[in-house]
């Protein structure tokens, strides 16, 4: 698998960081001007445009507890996902963590949940990729 694939694709990193939701990411998309495409990178250099690119551990924590049914998201000949976004609207994806994280923003667009339940509440851990996931006891 493309390692590119771990992550949302820097289109759906873009709309996340423009709805509002700004979560740590262990890497970025970092935009180059010149060949006008986006670049992974696990840091964003200064006075640099790009946004955060979220992968499926990422997405579980900016997620509120128990949003996600996993009822609503089904594996495809092992190399895709479709994921129901409403009433009879499945769409498809090529990888998990764009499926989940498309499900988020159907969540945040239709007001089923707001931009409050994105913060960080005292039971949930921000992940950092240079410290260890803290345990509770």
């Amino acid at each position: 698998m493309k390692k590119e694939l771990n992550y949302t694709s820097p289109q759906t990193s873009k709309t996340i960081s423009q709805l509002g939701i700004n979560w740590k990411a262990s890497m970025y998309w970092q935009f180059i001007p010149g060949n006008k495409t986006y670049i992974l990178k696990n840091k964003l250099e200064p006075f640099k445009k790009g946004y955060p690119a979220y992968n499926l551990t990422e997405i579980g924590h900016i997620m509120p507890f128990g949003l996600f049914n996993e009822m609503k998201l089904i594996k495809l000949l092992s190399t895709y996902f479709q994921v129901q976004l409403g009433h009879d609207n499945w769409q498809t994806y090529v990888s998990e963590v764009e499926a989940r994280a498309q499900y988020l923003i159907y969540l945040f667009r239709n007001k089923i949940v707001t931009l409050h339940d994105f913060q960080k509440p005292d039971d949930r851990v921000q992940i950092s990729p240079s410290k260890p996931i803290p345990t509770k006891p």
